[in-house]
């Protein structure tokens, strides 16, 4: 075999690899992650923008219009359409932990309880530190009248990023509207 043809195939299995992800086994996040659990609240906010920018990433360009395009569909409105696409993306990567996160905001949005939460059990099992997953699955229990769950879930969040002000004030809230329920 020339050296032409082992520098060709060495370019296109480890450099030109079709599809290849950042998304939620990108070596960064681990680091982002360390970082979230003893940042305060002024920072968590840019943690976790660097994390859902990372989440987003996707090396394949018509993977990443068909994804962008399922964000700007339910971003209108447009749910039903906006799972069409994300349906798309997960068809050819179903390890892309985003995409099932995103088409279970979409189902949320119309109201699917129960498929939403299969997508969110996905995103979950693909990405177990999914802060935004977990704040969905929180609002269905809340949804559904279960804030003991949610509480749970909250619980959850906050060994993620144990200073988050916001997520105590959710799960503050929950514990007022379960000891006012009993």
């Amino acid at each position: 075999m020339t050296m032409f043809k082992l520098v060709f195939i060495f370019l296109f299995f480890f450099v030109i690899s079709p599809a290849s992800y950042a998304d939620q086994n990108d070596k960064r996040l681990n680091y982002l992650f360390d970082k979230l659990i003893i940042a305060e609240e002024d920072e968590i906010n840019k943690i976790t923008n660097q994390i859902w920018k990372i989440w987003h990433e996707i090396d394949d360009p018509q993977t990443t219009r068909e994804f962008e395009t399922g964000v700007q569909m339910m971003n209108l409105g447009y749910f039903k359409r906006s799972i069409d696409y994300f349906d798309k993306v997960i068809n050819k990567n179903s390890n892309f932990a985003e995409a099932w996160n995103k088409r279970a905001t979409a189902h949320f949005m119309m109201g699917n309880f129960d498929l939403s939460m299969q997508d969110i059990s996905k995103t979950l099992q693909l990405e177990p530190r999914h802060f935004g997953a977990l704040d969905g699955m929180s609002l269905i229990f809340i949804h559904t009248n279960q804030p003991e769950k949610a509480i749970e879930v909250y619980e959850k969040m906050l060994e993620i990023f144990p200073n988050s002000i916001g997520t105590k004030l959710k799960k503050e809230k929950m514990l007022s509207l379960s000891t006012k329920s009993t």
